[in-house]
């Protein structure tokens, strides 16, 4: 199976921007109401089978990766991308890893 390893750089960007960016592909808890209420915000590859290798850099099957390289080029970071041959069976969806209850 084709796949993508995509990096991006946030370096020249203000913390904002990164924050978006960060919850864009890796989503976020919303709280409310003094931690009252607490909603789960889905990222981008939540839904896409991936492999998380550091902090900005995963692995993409290449179908997915060019919504995800669409998305980070939108906010001006910059995009480095690889493409490798990997086991499908090797990229699953990451389940159960921010659980809210």
């Amino acid at each position: 199976m084709r796949a993508e390893i995509i990096t991006y750089n946030t370096k020249s960007m203000n913390n904002s921007k990164r924050s978006i960016i960060s919850k864009r592909i890796f989503g976020y808890k919303d709280r409310t109401k003094a931690s009252k209420y607490i909603y789960k915000r889905q990222g981008i590859l939540e839904s896409k089978p991936h492999i998380k290798i550091a902090k900005k850099t995963f692995i993409v099957s290449s179908k997915d990766a060019k919504e995800l390289k669409t998305i980070i080029n939108r906010f001006g970071a910059s995009v480095k991308s690889w493409e490798i041959e990997i086991n499908k069976y090797q990229l699953k969806k990451d389940k159960g890893k921010d659980k809210v209850y």
